[in-house]
């Protein structure tokens, strides 16, 4: 089930997933997708500065993030703005 929470204008999107059944142990019961403004990839360059490590950059079908991994192993994601 994803649950999508939304604010008009300018604020962010939280989109939730909730698996069926037992949820798992450990690291990343959840994950964070950040939205960037134009600056985004200034921020990812920012975000490994202070210590996340890049796993990967990715573009698909005009959409663009940056998969990271904090210094505890959780994975976040950084996308840039969405095409028009």
């Amino acid at each position: 089930m994803v649950r999508t929470v939304g604010f008009d204008g300018d604020g962010p999107t939280w989109m939730f997933h909730q698996p069926e059944g037992e949820l798992p142990a450990g690291q990343n019961r959840l994950m964070l997708d950040l939205g960037g403004e134009a600056d985004w990839s200034e921020q990812a360059d920012r975000v490994e500065a202070l210590g996340a490590q890049r796993v990967s950059d990715n573009e698909q079908g005009g959409i663009r993030w940056v998969v990271f991994r904090d210094p505890e192993g959780n994975t976040f994601r950084i996308f840039a703005p969405r095409p028009e």
